[in-house]
């Protein structure tokens, strides 16, 4: 149920404030009256492209949105900025021709993943969607994008140079890249699941990947890491329900510092690492500048908690905002040890500057 007032006044209160969700009577009753922050028109259209507007947690819950919204899209389009796209690489049902669903993988055939595949900083959890030749699959792949590259719709593969199409050894699915599940909810104990994917294998529509026309394995790293912290998930739940669909991907508020910028580089290398677990992401690793491997599991925990910490920072929340962000995550999580450790972080850290 949802409850609109509109009036007609010439006065300085234009433009919209919002309230609730309220979850009892109680609740309704005790935060109606509540002055909560108004926010402008253009505001408002700019957040996205339908002008939907956020389920907010609580009244102070507006001031951590607005401070959120400051940052950019993802989908950002300028010149000498990182660009990044989401793609379909296989549709489950319209490729299903090109997939083998075997119980076991036939020799030579890659991993066709799907959303279940992989979790935050988990790039194989072992349930897979099908297998695939690669023999067959990589030039139906190639086919794809140069089709795409002739045709008048708007395509990702579009904002590459022909060279670059036309050569095969430029396929996505050849090297590391980022991809995130589709299906998700904002009630899960996580909505955006984002992973780094390994080379050489393939991924359905389920999850979808993350191309960059322009930018390196650095801005992926740091992208990754942005999409894996609470602070961008926090945002995300106010506008999921059931999928993370590209509409509402590309709005997500995305800070972009210089490269110069201490906690950018700390976000590059946090990311980095806890994204390459094993040797499959060698050259990966390699490019972003970080070492691959197994992490230590405290290690592992110790750095994304700093990674929480160094994204808020990029946002400029304050510490009040952050604490607000844990505090209405999720219902009855256990969050205190995280948040002291990601205090600790962000304090320490708040001395590098914003």
């Amino acid at each position: 149920i949802g409850l609109l007032s509109i009036s007609k006044s010439s006065n300085d209160k234009q433009g919209i404030s919002l309230k609730g969700p309220f979850t009892s009577l109680a609740s309704f009753l005790k935060n109606k009256d509540t002055i909560t922050n108004r926010f402008s028109s253009q505001d408002v259209l700019a957040w996205n492209e339908s002008a939907s507007l956020p389920l907010l947690p609580s009244p102070i819950s507006a001031e951590v949105f607005g401070q959120l919204r400051k940052s950019p899209w993802l989908g950002l389009k300028e010149v000498g900025q990182w660009r990044a796209r989401p793609d379909r690489e296989l549709d489950a049902t319209n490729q299903v021709n090109l997939m083998d669903f075997s119980e076991d993988c036939p020799e030579g055939f890659w991993k066709v993943y799907k959303g279940a595949s992989f979790d935050l900083w988990n790039p194989d959890t072992g349930e897979y969607n099908s297998w695939a030749d690669p023999k067959i699959v990589l030039p139906w792949l190639q086919n794809k994008r140069l089709n795409a590259l002739k045709s008048t719709r708007d395509s990702v593969h579009k904002e590459f140079s022909k060279e670059y199409i036309e050569n095969k050894n430029t396929l996505s699915v050849l090297k590391a890249r980022v991809a995130f599940r589709d299906v998700t909810n904002r009630t899960n104990t996580r909505t955006v699941i984002a992973c780094l994917l390994p080379p050489n294998t393939l991924i359905t529509n389920k999850g979808p990947v993350l191309m960059f026309p322009r930018g390196d394995e650095k801005d992926e790293a740091y992208l990754l890491g942005v999409l894996s912290s609470i602070p961008l998930d926090w945002y995300a739940r106010l506008y999921v329900e059931t999928n993370v669909n590209f509409f509402i991907l590309n709005p997500f508020p995305i800070p972009r510092p210089e490269r110069s910028n201490p906690l950018w580089q700390r976000a590059v290398h946090l990311s980095g690492r806890l994204a390459c677990p094993d040797e499959r992401f060698a050259d990966w690793a390699s490019a972003v500048g970080v070492n691959y491997g197994v992490l230590d599991t405290n290690d592992k925990q110790d750095k994304i908690y700093e990674l929480d910490a160094v994204v808020a920072l990029l946002y400029g929340l304050s510490e009040t905002q952050l604490v607000h962000i844990f505090e209405t995550f999720h219902s009855n999580w256990d969050f205190k040890t995280r948040l002291e450790s990601t205090l600790d972080h962000f304090n320490r850290l708040s001395k590098l500057g914003k």
